[in-house]
Order: C-alpha cells, then sequence, then structure tokens
C-alpha cells in the first residue's frame, strides 16, 4: 500500500501487538452459536476469528497514516529539527532514529543523566527501547 516507503524494520512491532489484541478478542464462531443463540450477529462477525488478518492489516494500516514518517528515509520535518536546534539530517537516516537519538542525547540526558549514561555503556540503541 505503501510502496514509497515498504517495508522498514521496526514495522513488526507495530504490527505484533496489534495482531495479539485482535487474536485474543476472538472469537470461536461455532461454539459460540451453539452455547448462545441470543447472541447478536454483527458482535460475532465483529469478533470472528475468520477476519483476524484482515482485522490486523486494518488497524495496522490506519496506525501507519501516522507512523509512517518515522520509516521514510531522506530529510525530516524540518519543523521538528528547527525546534529542537539541531540541524536537519543529512545523513539519510530515518526520522524515527533521529528522533529517538535527540529524545536520548537531549531530553533523557537532562532528566535522568545516569539511566542516560547506564544506556549507552551497555550500547543498547535509542531507537530500540523508545520504539
Amino acid at each position: 500500500m505503501n510502496q514509497d516507503v515498504g517495508y522498514r524494520q521496526g514495522m513488526h512491532e507495530l504490527l505484533a501487538p496489534i495482531l495479539w489484541v485482535v487474536e485474543n478478542d476472538t472469537l470461536n464462531i461455532v461454539d459460540i452459536q451453539t452455547e448462545h443463540l441470543g447472541v447478536d450477529e454483527q458482535i460475532l462477525d465483529m469478533l470472528s476469528a475468520n477476519f483476524l488478518e484482515h482485522d490486523a492489516f486494518t488497524i495496522f494500516s490506519l496506525l501507519m497514516q501516522s507512523a509512517k514518517s518515522f520509516y521514510e528515509l531522506g530529510e525530516p520535518d524540518r519543523r521538528t529539527s528547527t525546534i529542537s536546534g539541531l540541524e536537519p539530517n543529512q545523513s539519510g537516516t530515518s526520522p524515527i532514529v533521529d528522533r529517538s537519538k535527540r529524545i536520548h542525547e537531549i531530553y533523557l540526558a537532562s532528566l535522568d543523566p545516569e539511566l542516560a549514561d547506564h544506556l549507552t555503556a551497555i550500547e543498547v540503541l535509542p531507537q530500540i527501547f523508545l520504539m
């Protein structure tokens, strides 16, 4: 659907909790129909396991409408760069990497320098713990 972005590392981390929740909310229609004859048909359709992939894909697609910018390569939104006082990205890294780095190096470092130093010392990349 978004051929300009395609798949990027980390998108599965957004999809996984969606898939988990949708799967846990599904109902086995055969069991429900035999046990509870008075259940509303619309509820059965909405919670049907037959539509698990469809529902997860639809929710993921809606999420990606706002999260897409984090996965686009190239120059990020100049407003974000100017607000933080940093130069716009010229290296071609993704905006999520740049924003994560800014959160770690500026905001976290000023609020909790010990934690920021610890995460740096154990070499945990900001985009990993901030996803």
